[in-house]
C-alpha cells in the first residue's frame, strides 16, 4: 500500500508552541500522485494575534474573532492525518504547533512525521536557501497566498511531488520516518523499536552493555533526538563504530527540563565515571570573596580562606590567584576605585553616613553581578508527571541541590520546598550549569524568600 501524507500548514499568534495559538490551518491529503482530500479554516485562538503576525499574514484579530475554536474542528484534522505522515516544511514547528493544540484538550496527539526541509536538503542540493518562498522561486511552483495556511500547504505538496520524484528520495524518505536515523549506523544490539519508545522529552540516557555497566551518560531536552544525533554523528568513524559494538542496551530517566538533566548527568558522572565520558574535573573550593561590614556600617570585600568566621561568601574559588583576579575584574568594572578613594577622603561623620547607603548599594550591585539577583530562592520547573514541579534550591547564592514537589499533595511553601531537595555538592561546574540554564529562562520560575 503507497504511503499516505497530510501535508498541513499552520498559522499562529507567535512562534512558542508552548504558549502560542494556531489561527489557521491547512490538510491536504496527498497519495503521492493525487490529492484526495482537502480542509483549511481559521481558527479563534481567544487570544490577541502578535502584530507582526498581522503584517505578515494578513490575518487580524476581527478575522478570527467569528472562526471555530480548535475543538471544533479537532475531531476533522484527527481523521485526516489518522493513519497519514504528518508532513510540512519546517515540521517541528507545525507538529508541536498541534500537539500542544491537542494537549490542551486532553488528546496525545502522535504521528510519523517528514520535514520538506531536510528532505530537499538531501534529494535536492546546491540551493541558497531552503525556505519554502526561495525554494519554490527556484523550482518554478508558484505559491498562492504566501503566508497562508492554505497557499503555503498547496506549494508544500508541490515540492514533495518533485521531491518524490527523484530516484534517491526513497532511502532519504525512510531515514526521516525512522526520526532522521539511518537503520544501517546503529549498534548492532539495538533496534529501531527500541529508539522509538525512547521519550520526546528532558531527561538523561545511559548506554549499557550486556553486563548492564554503563558506558555512556548525557543529559538531553529531547532523549530521542539525542540519541539519534550521537549515532549519526559517530557514522563514518572506526573508533565509534567499535565502541557501538559493545553497546546492548539504552536506559532513560526522565527529569521533567534541560535544567534538572544537566544536573542529574553531571552528579551521576561524578559518582560514577564511565568508559565513554570524560571525567568531570575535581573542583575543590579554598578561598572565596566575603562581603563584610565594618563597625560604621560599610561594606567590603576581601579575600579569605573558605572557614572565615565573618562576613557572607559571595563567591568560591579553587584558589586564592583566581580570587585575586576576579574580585580585581569586580572593582574594575564596577568602578569601585572611585568609591573607595572618595570614602577615604571624607572625615566629616555626617558626610560619611549620607554616604554610606549608596556606597554600599554600588559594593553589593558589583559583585552580585557575577552571583544571582537574589541570594536565596528555588527555581521551579516542569516535572516527570503533569501533577509535579521540579525544584532547583540556592542559598547564599551557592546550590543546596535538587528535588521534586507534588503541589496538590504539598503547599509549595519555603519549608516544603526545601524539604523536597536532595543534598547535592556545589562547584564552578554546577554554578555554570545553573547559569546558562536561567538565561534561557524556558519554564523556568524563581521564588525567593
Amino acid at each position: 500500500m503507497p504511503a499516505m501524507y497530510a501535508i498541513i500548514d499552520v498559522e499562529t499568534t507567535g512562534g512558542s508552541p508552548s504558549i502560542d495559538r494556531i489561527i489557521e490551518i491547512a490538510v491536504i491529503v496527498f497519495d503521492g500522485v493525487n490529492v484526495l482530500d482537502q480542509f483549511s479554516s481559521l481558527v479563534n485562538p481567544r487570544r490577541n494575534i502578535d502584530k507582526y503576525v498581522t503584517q505578515l499574514t494578513g490575518i487580524t484579530d476581527k478575522m478570527v474573532k467569528n472562526a471555530p475554536a480548535f475543538e471544533e474542528i479537532q475531531d476533522k484534522i484527527l481523521e485526516m492525518t489518522e493513519g497519514n505522515i504528518f508532513v510540512a516544511h519546517n515540521v517541528k514547528f507545525d507538529y508541536g504547533m498541534m500537539r500542544s493544540e491537542c494537549k490542551r484538550l486532553g488528546v496525545d496527539y502522535v504521528r510519523k512525521q517528514v520535514d520538506t526541509v531536510t528532505l530537499a536538503r538531501k534529494v535536492l542540493p546546491g540551493f541558497n536557501s531552503y525556505s519554502l518562498g526561495s525554494l519554490c522561486d527556484s523550482l518554478g511552483i508558484i505559491i498562492e497566498n504566501r503566508h497562508r495556511a492554505l497557499g503555503d500547504a498547496e506549494a508544500t505538496v508541490k515540492l514533495l511531488d518533485i521531491i518524490l520524484k527523484q530516484s534517491s528520495s526513497k532511502k532519504h524518505l525512510e531515514i526521516e520516518l525512522n526520526q532522521g536515523i539511518d537503520p544501517n549506523i546503529l549498534p548492532p544490539n539495538i533496534t529501531l523499536g527500541e529508539i522509538e519508545k525512547l521519550p520526546e522529552e528532558p531527561g538523561v540516557f545511559y548506554f549499557k552493555d550486556m553486563d548492564d555497566n554503563v558506558l555512556f551518560i548525557e543529559a538531553s531536552k529531547n532523549v530521542r533526538r539525542e540519541v539519534i544525533k550521537f549515532f549519526n554523528k559517530a557514522e563514518g568513524l572506526p573508533e565509534h563504530q567499535l565502541n557501538h559494538q559493545i553497546i546492548t542496551q539504552i536506559d532513560y530517566q526522565a527529569t521533567g527540563n534541560e535544567l534538572i538533566a544537566r544536573l542529574w548527568a553531571y552528579h551521576e558522572l561524578r559518582e560514577r565515571p564511565t568508559l565513554f565520558n570524560k571525567k568531570p574535573k575535581d573542583y575543590k573550593f579554598s578561598h572565596g570573596i566575603f562581603l563584610t561590614t565594618d563597625k560604621e556600617g560599610f561594606k567590603h570585600l576581601v579575600i579569605e580562606k573558605l572557614d572565615h568566621p565573618e562576613g557572607e561568601v559571595t563567591l568560591k574559588f579553587q584558589g586564592k590567584g583566581t580570587a585575586i583576579k576576579v574580585l580585581h575584574k569586580i572593582i574594575h568594572e564596577g568602578h569601585l576605585t572611585i568609591q573607595f578613594s572618595l570614602l577615604k577622603k571624607m572625615t566629616d561623620p555626617e558626610q560619611r553616613e549620607n554616604f554610606k547607603k549608596s556606597y554600599n548599594e554600588k559594593i553589593e550591585r558589583s559583585v552580585r553581578k557575577y552571583l544571582y539577583k537574589n541570594s536565596n530562592f528555588f527555581i521551579v520547573g516542569d516535572g516527570r508527571r503533569p501533577d509535579e514541579n521540579s525544584v532547583v534550591w540556592i542559598e547564599n547564592s551557592h546550590y543546596r541541590g535538587y528535588g521534586y514537589i507534588c503541589p496538590e499533595l504539598n503547599e509549595v511553601t519555603v519549608e516544603n520546598l526545601m524539604a523536597s531537595v536532595k543534598a547535592k555538592p556545589d562547584d564552578l561546574e554546577i554554578q555554570k550549569i545553573i547559569r546558562q540554564e536561567l538565561r534561557k529562562a524556558k519554564g523556568l520560575r524563581l521564588i525567593s524568600y
